[in-house]
């Protein structure tokens, strides 16, 4: 798998990690534990595979002597990861209803 192309699954996979970390975050503060269970399954689950992104960026970098490509996931990841955190935020905000909504018993 080439650079950009492993860049471009990590951004997709880390969009989706932070939006299961923001939603179970969110899903913890409310009354619904089914709802709490089925997202800690998804954020723990695609965190997991975020990993296999970040240290494959690392070891290749590390093999190769192109340390910039460090920096390149860094950025990738921060910058996709904010973006996954507010986006799911914004979905959530206006799909929570009864138990699923944050303070909720």
């Amino acid at each position: 798998m080439t650079f950009w192309l492993t860049m471009l699954g990590l951004a997709g996979v880390s969009i989706v990690q932070n939006a299961a970390f923001t939603a179970v975050s969110r899903s913890r503060n409310s009354g619904d534990v089914r709802h709490h269970f089925k997202w800690a399954i998804a954020s723990n689950g695609v965190w997991f595979i975020a990993q296999l992104f970040i240290w494959s960026t690392v070891w290749r970098a590390v093999e190769t002597g192109n340390w910039w490509q460090i920096a390149v996931g860094g950025v990738v990841y921060v910058a996709s990861t904010t973006f996954g955190s507010v986006w799911m935020m914004a979905r959530m905000l206006k799909t929570e209803t009864g138990k699923q909504k944050v303070g909720a018993r």
